[in-house]
């Protein structure tokens, strides 16, 4: 057991991108495990960027098993996404994801009261007019949304970050007469939402897939700027020197969280700072070791927008040594740990990386060769 620590630490260490979690109550690796999602789900990437990026948090559900007479505890998240969504669940998402804030309060509702936990998101899309509520004045927090309800809040959120002047379908079930018309024609217009034939389906009420779906389809038809590009790559960059030298300095790990708080967010931060945890506690010694970059990366820009980014990252190889005398072990390594960052943008306006694929060659067989060999 303690070799496969080791090895986890050494795997760590050679990520070399990290993670933050939300502003509030800090969040464990453990809620980040999706439990209910496979890879074939047509939502699975967005479900995954949405929960790795803190943009929604899904449903924490524990699990208690017993090995070797000892109780443990397994944490997943259930992100349930063929349920129905709610307003209030719907605006707290589209909130979240464009990093909005309150401006002037344009209104109220009765229905909404200061203590419920959609309170502020409700303000916040109020202040911008994303909502304008029921014509009895109230806003129906727990009622499910409809496609045509999303679509219109969509519309309005985006209306000035994304062109909506391309000429959209029409849907015989949604006629010129309806509040929905120009929404669901528009955002039809640029692929954020779809129909089933020549029908639109306004009324049926909403899933939660759908929700994320739909947002992120509009998120990334926002165009990011030329000072976007340089912050992006700078922040991976960064995060890429900055660690190798900071573990360089005698496994700094101060300094290492703090460039992980400062460069990181969502998923990876958790990541990063639940494995460092292995390098500062003293049950284990890790012996001595030495990983020193080979050659210079390279980071070029996949895509990018307005909130999100995509950076390849190539070329980056280290160099390990490890020796621990009492376990009479020794190798010398190089791995290629390249592979692809991904950013979003923070409400403070920074960019910081929510995760972190490496490419098809893993750098874990090479290392468990380099092991086995001693």
């Amino acid at each position: 057991m303690k070799t496969v620590r080791i090895l986890l630490v050494l795997l760590v260490t050679f990520g070399l991108f990290s993670i933050t979690p939300a502003f509030a109550a800090e969040k464990t690796i453990d809620q980040y495990y999706i439990d209910d999602v496979d890879y074939g789900h047509g939502a699975y990437e967005q479900l995954e960027r949405f929960l790795y990026a803190d943009i929604i948090d899904g449903y924490e559900e524990t699990e208690v098993y017993e090995e070797d007479g000892e109780e443990y505890e397994y944490t997943s998240i259930l992100l349930k996404p063929e349920n129905n969504i709610t307003r209030a669940q719907f605006t707290k998402i589209l909130v979240n994801a464009m990093n909005l804030t309150s401006g002037e309060i344009k209104k109220s509702f009765p229905d909404v009261n200061s203590s419920a936990w959609y309170y502020n998101y409700v303000q916040i899309a109020s202040s911008r007019e994303i909502i304008t509520g029921k014509e009895d004045g109230t806003f129906k927090p727990n009622d499910k949304i409809t496609r045509a309800q999303m679509a219109t809040m969509i519309y309005r959120a985006f209306n000035e970050t994304v062109d909506f002047s391309t000429t959209g379908k029409t849907f015989k079930d949604v006629t010129q007469n309806s509040y929905a018309y120009e929404a669901v024609v528009k955002t039809a217009g640029v692929g954020i939402v779809n129909g089933y034939g020549d029908e639109f389906k306004p009324n049926n009420s909403a899933k939660r897939s759908h929700a994320v779906l739909m947002i992120d389809r509009a998120l990334h038809l926002e165009s990011g700027t030329a000072e976007d590009e340089l912050s992006v790559i700078q922040t991976v960059n960064r995060n890429v020197t900055e660690e190798l030298s900071l573990y360089s300095e005698q496994q700094n790990l101060e300094a290492l969280e703090a460039l992980y708080r400062e460069t990181t967010t969502g998923y990876y931060l958790a990541y990063s700072l639940d494995n460092q945890s292995l390098l500062d506690d003293p049950e284990y010694s890790f012996g001595s070791t030495t990983i020193e970059q080979v050659g210079e990366h390279s980071s070029r820009i996949i895509s990018l927008n307005k909130r999100f980014a995509e950076v390849k990252v190539d070329n980056l190889k280290v160099h390990v040594s490890f020796s621990e005398p009492d376990m009479d072990m020794k190798f010398e390594v190089t791995v290629d740990i390249s592979g692809t960052a991904y950013l979003k943008k923070t409400d403070g306006g920074t960019w910081k990386i929510y995760n972190i694929v490496h490419d098809e060659e893993d750098y874990e067989d090479t290392l468990t060769a380099a092991m086995a060999g001693n």
